[in-house]
């Protein structure tokens, strides 16, 4: 059976000096990491034929902390990115929030905050895309990818055959650095193993 494992990076720094941007894991989202390596390492619970990543930094990082461990090779996967923002990456905080604001995709899921960036329907059909190559190309396998909390909701729409023009009715709260858990069963059909399972952090200074 095909297994997939989907793995929320740590803590992001998004903001430094006013700008927006892709700056990588904090000092906490290095120990959410980190503590999620150690939890692979010791429980072996996710045995993975193949590893991959979002090529955002934030992930990329976050995969390279867990492959340290397990003595893995990661491959960086573009099309497992979070929501392209195209032009507004690298603006001031303010101005960002005004163009959320008036591109909210609840509101209008086909809006886009600014030129070169995805609106909701175009993120949705790039990480199904993404999913659907991915299965047969590694069918009967276990595959682990490092992504974004906006990949995890999309891989909801995805499976549930939710309606892709619109932002799901339920919202999501995925925790950094937990683990959502999709199989494959014999019919053919996909069953929802856990979602945000991140028991990792409980007990722990690194949960928030």
């Amino acid at each position: 059976m095909t297994q997939l494992f989907l793995i929320r990076h740590g803590e992001a720094c998004i903001l430094k000096d006013g700008i927006v941007n892709d700056y990588g894991l904090t000092e906490l989202g290095v120990a959410q990491a980190r503590k999620l390596r150690d939890r692979l390492v010791s429980s072996g619970e996710i045995q993975a034929d193949v590893w991959i990543s979002s090529s955002y930094l934030r992930a990329k990082q976050t995969a390279e902390i867990i492959a340290e461990g397990l003595k893995v090779s990661i491959i960086l996967d573009d099309d497992f990115q979070e929501m392209r923002p195209g032009q507004a990456l690298g603006m001031n905080k303010e101005s960002l929030d005004e163009l959320l604001a008036l591109h909210n995709p609840r509101r209008n899921p086909f809006s886009s905050i600014a030129p070169e960036a995805e609106n909701w329907p175009q993120f949705v059909l790039r990480v199904g895309t993404a999913l659907e190559r991915i299965f047969h190309q590694y069918e009967g396998k276990t595959v682990a990818i490092v992504c974004h909390g906006g990949v995890i909701d999309c891989s909801f729409q995805f499976f549930f055959g939710l309606n892709a023009f619109e932002m799901p009715k339920v919202g999501f709260h995925t925790e950094h650095t937990s683990i959502t858990h999709w199989s494959k069963e014999e019919d053919e059909t996909w069953s929802l193993i856990k979602y945000n399972d991140a028991r990792h952090l409980e007990g722990s200074a690194v949960f928030y």
